[in-house]
């Protein structure tokens, strides 16, 4: 679902919110995404995102850095797939995606797998995120969501790739937190979903 570039390519996301143009909130939201595919010779290709945010000012939660969660049992490459809905808020945030393509690895041993061209793949999502007192103060006077602050948000997951050419299977752990900070989703899942290949 990525074409070979040279170079990284780059998103950058603005928002501004001011008294003065009739906003109930004055604000500054900048996010910015790095994104790059690197091909390691015969081991196969790594695609890496790296992506981060803050706002400026206080505003609620709707505004604030809610982080994806994905509620599906369809593999979501830029969500995170073990993480409960509004679970995490964030004022300002940092991530990096990595996910390797090995190719047919230790499928080509096998003469049915290697018949079936299946390929294998890692991945790793982490998450940091924290929120201002004042963000906090206004947002969280019920204790209703949380925030990384100082913690690490962990998923690892592997698969098969190329199932009947179209089918991806994914097996996702989530590493951490660790209660009380962990919410009340699953540690492990399985997913599937569709990946054309050409």
């Amino acid at each position: 679902d990525r074409f070979p570039n040279k170079y990284p390519v780059i998103q950058l996301k603005t928002a501004i919110g001011a008294k003065e143009i009739n906003n109930d909130y004055d604000y500054r939201r900048l996010q910015m995404n790095i994104s790059k595919r690197y091909y390691i010779s015969i081991i196969g290709y790594t695609d890496v995102a790296v992506e981060a945010g803050k706002i400026f000012g206080t505003v609620t939660y709707p505004l604030l850095f809610i982080h994806t969660a994905n509620q599906t049992y369809a593999y979501q490459r830029n969500s995170y797939n073990l993480m409960n809905r509004f679970e995490y808020l964030s004022d300002q945030y940092a991530g990096v995606n990595v996910e390797h393509n090995i190719g047919s690895g230790l499928f080509r041993f096998i003469p049915i797998t290697r018949k079936l061209k299946w390929r294998q793949f890692w991945n790793a999502k982490t998450l940091w995120g924290s929120l201002s007192n004042d963000n906090n103060a206004i947002n969280n006077k019920t204790g209703t969501f949380k925030t990384l602050n100082g913690k690490t948000y962990i998923e690892l997951g592997t698969g098969i790739d190329n199932i009947l050419k179209v089918l991806r299977l994914d097996f996702v752990w989530r590493l951490s937190p660790s209660p009380p900070y962990a919410g009340s989703g699953s540690k492990f899942g399985v997913f599937g979903s569709f990946q054309f290949q050409f």
